[in-house]
């Protein structure tokens, strides 16, 4: 469109057209940057999918009962599906933020940018709660297999015991890693188990002498 033809529009328009024009270079290299984001994040992903398969870590992973607790935590069925999706996403990510900023979108930019650094973060707060679940899984089974196996009675409730303390300390430290303040909630649960010990020590002492006496006579027996 020329400029005598411009000239016949009301200015509005001339205006509208202009910031059209102007911004036409940089809508064709964000699309561009969008698509080539999309493929480049497939070829990683399927790259990374077919390395890990070949790898077999989801059979070593499932030997130790990761695979259940990542499905359990509904982050997918496998450690390998987890990669290959974060891989994917990642990616696809950072083109976004070059797309935003090819077509001056400072806002979306930086929005990106400041999740972009965040996203460590959230992934070190995943991963502390991950290994916080896993470690509580294997705490959980070492002493129901030790009372078992020295036959100590009350060793499904002391495991569970063991198990919720773990991944409560485990979460705690996960949301700690965001950011969150938490020493109001630490000392409320640290009173509580303190409390819950005492209440425990208490009828163990006064009511449970018998019980007590069993289990150190099961105890010297097994040493015996």
């Amino acid at each position: 469109m020329n400029n005598l033809s411009l000239a016949v529009l009301p200015d509005p328009f001339v205006e509208a057209y202009r910031r059209i024009v102007f911004h036409i270079p940089g809508i064709a290299a964000a699309l561009l940057l969008l698509l080539l984001g999309m493929f480049t994040a497939r070829v990683l992903r399927t790259l990374i999918d077919r390395i890990l398969t070949q790898a077999k870590l989801d059979e070593y992973t499932s030997k130790v009962g990761i695979n259940e607790v990542v499905s359990r935590l509904g982050l997918g069925k496998s450690p390998v599906y987890v990669f290959s999706f974060l891989t994917y996403w990642f990616v696809l990510f950072v083109f976004f933020v070059s797309a935003a900023n090819a077509v001056n979108l400072n806002v979306v930019s930086q929005l990106l940018e400041r999740f972009a650094l965040f996203l460590p973060i959230l992934i070190g707060a995943l991963l502390i709660l991950f290994g916080g679940l896993l470690f509580a899984r294997f705490l959980h089974e070492i002493v129901r297999n030790a009372a078992a196996a020295n036959n100590i009675r009350g060793g499904t409730v002391l495991a569970h015991a063991a198990y919720v303390l773990v991944v409560v300390f485990s979460a705690m430290t996960a949301m700690e890693q965001l950011g969150m303040k938490l020493s109001f909630i630490s000392a409320a649960i640290q009173i509580l188990l303190g409390s819950v010990g005492l209440a425990a020590a208490i009828a163990f002492g006064i009511g449970g002498k018998d019980a007590a006496g069993e289990i150190l006579r099961d105890l010297l027996k097994k040493k015996a």
